[in-house]
Order: structure tokens, then C-alpha cells, then sequence
């Protein structure tokens, strides 16, 4: 549904870092559920800086799959250039379960290809209508998001209170930007449909767009644009293009994606433990399809079979497993996790297949999940800081 900065070797840098890092966690529900002033969260928008020690573990020999295996390593102990095992050389189409992400300067796309790019530390990005959205921290409060066409070159930078949310047909993105003004771009076109007050206690940011559903064009009273908002002070909201009316998911906590069909992947709750509780909720009932304690839900599938779930209780450095559920009833359908590790960033790659990054404490790890639970490791990158290398592109 995670703040930039590379390691520094001044002392004043890192506390900075820190600083910053911590106050994005304590906001943001995909790694603690709970707001530190109001039990409530950021939006997903940056999952990349993990600074805080984690014990040291051998990720291969302890990565768990369910149904359950054991995984193991490649023996590779030592760094190896950014890219995949077996890359093709001549393919040109988009391969449906390869995973894109951008690794310093440079986008490795799902065809294989790689764009040079301004190497400025993005902590999210997503594909939309052939352009890489890729979003930083501007060193402040906020975030400055680049659009970048083809060539890797930047071809419009705005600012924003987070990284965009697209819709499920990948036409059309939603942000707000630092004045509280929603903001909504298709490919010829692009229309504000509401504000909202981005006033908030201390540091926290009071709006993020978690979703958006609708389009392409969000000033079409025949099709029209709903985006969701979530609030650090009063859960979450929706803006709808055509006017709207109360928001469907009133009373919800935080919401991490919503598709067409009305299917909203939503925290309801966080009980006294601190535990993340929510599920499914489908807008055409009214009520959740269901509802779970054991996993806080994320991002869904494109298609709406499966759906993320990571535990519901949040770690500070980041979750320590990554499971797929069945949208039709929770259940899980395949695991991750592994003894000293942790999950750093995830995408869905396809309908049934999920890429995520995992620390074990010397290395990163890029791995492709099944629904089933099939795990392959792509690629390793030598680093024993815990700041993440490089980010998954969502599509």
C-alpha cells in the first residue's frame, strides 16, 4: 500500500535521517498501525528506509514458503550489477511477471531495456501511461514527484504531500498537492476536485491519497473520478468528481487501495494491543467481505484475486513476513518470511504474482512470490545499511 536519504558518515546527517525516518514509520500503517498522536496513519506512500538495527540472520536458509520449503540461496556472497539472472537480450514487449524498479540512475524495465534517470534518491514509483512516476522526499516536510518519460528524461515535477495513487486501469493519477489542493492527470488532461486542510499537529501531514477509482478523464459527469483520502486526524474521506456525498467507508481507519468493482482494502480498527484489524470491504454490501486480525491487507491484485497482507502488528523496521491472501475469503495462499530479515518494498508484478525486497542483515534481496507461494530470487545487492537500494515500480 513506506523517507529518502542515503547513509551519511556525519554523525548530524544520520540523527537527521533518523528523525525523519522515524516520523514517516509512526505515521504511516504499512509499518506501525498506530499514528503517534492519533492511532491513525500516512498514506502508503514511502516504504524504503529501514535505519534501525535488525539482528543479523542468513536469509536463504531460513526464507519460509507456504505450502512450506525451504529456500535456498544462490551462493553469491558478493555485490552483483543491478539486473536479473538470464535477462533476454532481444526482448521488446513487457513480460508480464518481470518485475521493473529503478536502482540508483537507472529504470530496469519490465522489457528488459534500461532508461538512464536523475539519480534522486526515489522512495516510490509507478508506471502510468508509459512514463515512470517516480517520487522523493524534498528534504522538508513534503515530496516532489518527477514524471519521466521514455528517454529518462524529466518532463514535469510537482509537489506533493505523497506519492501519486493511480487508478486500476493505469490511466489516470491522484495526489494533493502542498496548498491541500486534490489533484487529478490523465494522459491530455488534468482537473482539481476538492481541498482539503492540511492542517495537523506537529509534523503530521494531514492528507494523503491512498486511491483513486474512475476515469480517465475525472471531469467527465458521465464517467467521473473518486479518490480516497486518508487523514492523520479524522480516518478516511472521499473526493468525488460529480459532487459525491458521505464517503463509503466512514468510520474506516486507513484504506491501502480500492478497485473498480467497489472492493476496498481498508483498516477498520486498532485494538488496545496495537494490533491492525480490517479486510476487504465491498461497497456494493456495504459491509466487509471479510474481515482479519492476523493480517493488516494492502495493495490488491490487478484483476482483484489476491490481495497483500503483512502482520498486523507493525515492526520498526519493517514487516517480517509478506503473505498473498484470497480476496474471495482471506485465506492465505502463499508466505514469506525469514528469521533477522525484513520486507522492504513490494509490487504487484501480475494478477498472481508479487515482487518484494527483504534485508537480512549483509544483503538485499529481490524475490518474486506466487499466489501459490513459489518464491525465485532475482537479484542480491551487497549492503549492510538497512537504507533500500532500490524501488519496485507499481503497474
Amino acid at each position: 500500500m513506506n523517507t529518502p536519504n542515503r547513509p551519511d558518515d556525519s554523525t548530524e546527517a544520520w540523527e537527521s535521517a533518523m528523525s525523519r525516518d522515524f516520523d514517516a514509520r509512526v505515521r504511516d500503517l504499512h509499518e506501525a498501525p498506530l499514528d503517534l498522536d492519533h492511532v491513525k496513519g500516512k498514506a502508503v506512500t514511502i516504504r524504503r528506509n529501514r535505519r534501525i538495527a535488525v539482528a543479523g540472520g542468513v536469509l536463504a536458509a531460513a526464507a519460509v514458503v507456504t505450502p512450506v520449503a525451504v529456500v535456498a540461496g544462490n551462493g553469491d556472497d558478493g555485490a552483483r550489477d543491478p539486473g536479473f539472472v538470464d535477462t533476454p537480450t532481444e526482448t521488446t514487449a513487457p513480460d508480464p511477471a518481470r518485475p521493473a524498479y529503478v536502482f540508483e540512475d537507472t529504470w530496469f524495465r519490465s522489457d528488459g531495456t534500461e532508461v538512464e534517470v536523475p539519480d534522486r534518491e526515489y522512495d516510490a514509483a509507478l508506471l502510468w501511461n508509459g512514463h515512470l512516476v517516480a517520487t522523493r522526499y524534498d528534504g522538508e516536510a513534503y515530496f516532489v514527484t518527477d514524471v519521466i518519460d521514455a528517454d529518462g528524461n524529466v518532463v514535469d515535477s510537482f509537489d506533493t504531500t505523497g506519492a501519486p495513487a493511480i487508478n486500476e486501469a493505469g490511466t489516470t493519477i491522484a495526489w494533493i498537492d502542498t496548498d491541500g489542493t486534490v489533484l487529478t492527470r490523465w494522459a491530455d488532461g488534468e482537473v482539481a476536485i476538492g481541498e482539503v486542510d492540511l492542517g495537523a499537529p506537529g509534523e503530521t501531514i494531514g492528507y494523503d491519497v491512498a486511491a483513486i477509482t474512475g476515469g480517465p478523464e475525472c471531469d467527465d459527469e458521465a464517467g467521473g473520478c473518486t479518490t480516497y483520502l486518508n487523514s492523520g486526524l479524522d480516518g478516511v474521506e472521499t473526493l468525488d468528481s460529480r459532487g459525491g456525498g458521505d464517503s463509503p467507508v466512514e468510520g474506516m481507519n486507513k484504506v491501502f487501495d480500492a478497485t473498480e468493482d467497489g472492493t476496498v482494502s481498508a483498516t477498520e480498527e486498532v485494538t488496545d494491543d496495537l494490533t491492525a484489524c480490517g479486510g476487504l470491504y465491498d461497497l456494493s454490501e456495504g459491509d466487509f467481505r471479510w474481515q482479519t486480525c492476523d493480517h493488516q491487507t494492502q495493495e490488491l491484485s490487478p484483476g482483484g484475486d489476491y490481495v497483500v497482507g503483512i502482520p498486523s502488528q507493525g515492526d520498526g523496521q519493517g514487516p517480517l513476513a509478506i503473505s498473498v491472501l484470497s480476496a474471495d475469503d482471506g485465506a492465505e495462499t502463499g508466505r514469506w518470511a525469514a528469521d533477522g530479515a525484513f520486507v522492504g518494498h513490494w509490487a504487484w508484478v501480475d494478477g498472481d504474482t508479487l515482487a518484494f525486497t527483504a534485508h537480512d542483515g549483509a544483503n538485499w534481496h529481490l524475490y518474486t512470490m506466487e499466489a501459490d507461494g513459489e518464491l525465485e530470487e532475482l537479484m542480491v545487492v551487497e549492503a549492510a545499511d538497512m537504507d533500500f537500494p532500490f524501488v519496485l515500480v507499481e503497474r
